[in-house]
């Protein structure tokens, strides 16, 4: 099957959506022989995973007279930047079109194509990656037939690291408290010295490990939580290679994720396979994902996101603290984690794909 995937970034962008469609990309070239083309709207480099094309994004029309090249069109996310020109011509393609929801937020905010989808769904398989999100939830209320396929991870990547990252990164302290996130809007970075000034006085490091992206603030918002944890035990690491970032996993004692919004965050997955517990706020999915601990969090403005109050940080502190100084509550969690943990790897994952792919 010749399989167009399209998204916003690719290399050298990374992040989860990108982990998420290298993974699935990697699958059905080796395993299910399909041939893989991705176009992104951001990237610098002429080539990508092996095997696989890599090419710039077409725009309107030219994007669309693209698409009729391939028997199956992948969508990542419905917040890519030319959705507006496929739902508009949709009479002009035809391929079916796989679009995984990533939140739905376009389609929630523009009735319009919201009823351009339901007059053409025979065109559409629609994916979403839990049922207890609010894509999936949009979906039902809108009478939308939807298919469940979950995240994963790659298990070996993580299980066969031999990196010693406290030894190459000189991680002295006692406790690593880790952040994996790059610097978007909404992903609560700032929280990272806040929770650092109720560490400040513990054995403890927060290390935080980011990408460069092309995004207008990303640098802001960087040298921002830079200049806050000016005084305190944190760490800024960028562009690291992969086997560094997952050999970051395995040293550390707890991921922290302190996003104020999320729907599937790989990151809680890739804890899991790093035997890692993990802290968040009840974001996206966190409260079915073993092995961690999603903590209270009421509040929210009119978007969505997690409003950060004193008692909201101070109860994030304790969160973590306790799992860290008391061992009996992370061997637990751990061993909660590692149930069925065969389940999220993407080798028994990507079937589903592929079935989806085929209908």
């Amino acid at each position: 099957m010749k399989l167009c995937i399209i998204s916003n970034f690719g290399p050298p962008h990374c992040g989860g959506s990108e982990e998420v469609i290298k993974n699935i990309s990697q699958c059905l070239v080796n395993c299910y022989d399909y041939d893989v083309t991705i176009f992104a709207k951001n990237y610098n480099k002429p080539s990508f995973w092996e095997g696989i094309r890599l090419k710039p994004c077409p725009k309107g029309n030219a994007l669309i007279s693209e698409l009729n090249n391939f028997d199956h069109i992948f969508v990542y996310s419905d917040s890519f930047w030319e959705i507006e020109a496929i739902l508009n011509n949709l009479d002009r393609i035809k391929s079916k079109i796989s679009l995984a929801l990533v939140g739905a937020y376009f389609l929630q905010k523009n009735p319009k194509y919201l009823e351009i989808l339901k007059n053409n769904i025979d065109k559409f398989n629609l994916i979403t990656h839990s049922s207890i999100t609010p894509d999936y939830k949009w979906c039902i209320d809108n009478d939308l037939p939807v298919t469940v396929i979950p995240n994963g991870v790659n298990l070996s990547e993580f299980q066969n690291n031999t990196i010693n990252f406290r030894e190459k990164y000189s991680i002295k302290e006692k406790y690593i408290i880790l952040s994996v996130g790059n610097f978007f809007y909404g992903k609560g970075f700032e929280l990272l010295p806040e929770i650092a000034k109720r560490f400040k006085n513990k054995d403890v490091i927060i290390i935080s490990i980011s990408n460069t992206i092309k995004y207008p603030y990303d640098l802001t918002f960087l040298n921002k939580t830079k200049r806050q944890s000016k005084g305190l035990n944190v760490r800024f690491f960028r562009d690291l290679p992969r086997e560094d970032v997952v050999s970051a996993f395995n040293a550390s004692d707890i991921l922290f994720l302190p996003s104020k919004k999320e729907v599937a965050p790989l990151v809680l997955l890739e804890a899991r396979a790093s035997k890692t517990q993990w802290i968040s706020m009840r974001v996206g999915n966190a409260e079915e994902v073993p092995g961690g601990h999603a903590t209270m969090s009421p509040k929210e403005d009119d978007k969505g996101y997690k409003i950060m109050d004193k008692l909201l940080i101070d109860w994030l502190a304790i969160s973590i603290c306790e799992p860290l100084e008391n061992n009996k509550i992370k061997k637990r969690r751990v061993s909660l984690g590692q149930q069925d943990i065969q389940k999220i790897d993407w080798k028994n994952i990507v079937p589903e794909y592929d079935r989806v792919f085929k209908i």
